[in-house]
């Protein structure tokens, strides 16, 4: 017999789009200072589009987050578990309450939009109160490291997608015309 829970907050029952999510999420990848930040991306040759991603030049560091507008989002992707040989750290974001915190694995993160302080500050505007967009996303179980860092096959296959899988290329100049050209 297959359990379905009940949302724990009210704010899980409101339907966040997907683009808003990613944006958030994206914005929260460039705050952390990767250097190379991407969403809607597939490694070559994976099969697996990751939602946002954010590598790290030197380190091998790829952190990956797996966007979910609703309880019933999570509920039926079964794909993410791939997801997890390519990144050193993996996070899904959600509306507050989508996803419960002990449904998932203990090196698995999750970020949550909409959690009950961001609604009392949002009540709170009228008292002259700011909200920062860095105020809409909170971790709610910060993600713990995989591993060191990507395996080879895997770390190559992401840098064949960022150096080959770009559809617009400018216009290639020369700009050796003396010396070796190196």
């Amino acid at each position: 017999m297959a359990l379905d829970y009940i949302p724990l907050t009210a704010a899980a029952g409101k339907k966040r789009t997907t683009a808003e999510l990613r944006a958030l999420a994206f914005e929260r990848m460039r705050a952390l200072g990767y250097p190379y930040v991407a969403g809607e991306f597939s490694p070559a040759g994976s099969g697996c589009r990751f939602d946002v991603i954010g590598l790290g030049r030197y380190t091998r560091q790829v952190r990956i987050y797996e966007v979910k507008s609703s309880r019933t989002d999570y509920l039926t992707d079964k794909k993410w578990e791939r997801y997890l040989p390519y990144c050193t750290h993996f996070a899904f974001v959600a509306p507050a309450g989508a996803i419960a915190r002990w449904e998932l694995d203990r090196d698995i993160g999750l970020i949550e939009y909409g959690h009950p302080a961001l609604e009392r500050m949002l009540a709170n505007r009228r008292f002259g109160f700011t909200i920062g967009r860095e105020d809409a996303l909170r971790s709610a179980r910060p993600s713990r490291r995989l591993r060191d860092a990507v395996a080879d096959p895997h770390w190559i296959a992401l840098l064949e997608s960022i150096a080959f899988a770009r559809v617009e290329r400018p216009a290639f100049e020369d700009t050796f015309n003396d010396g070796a050209g190196i």
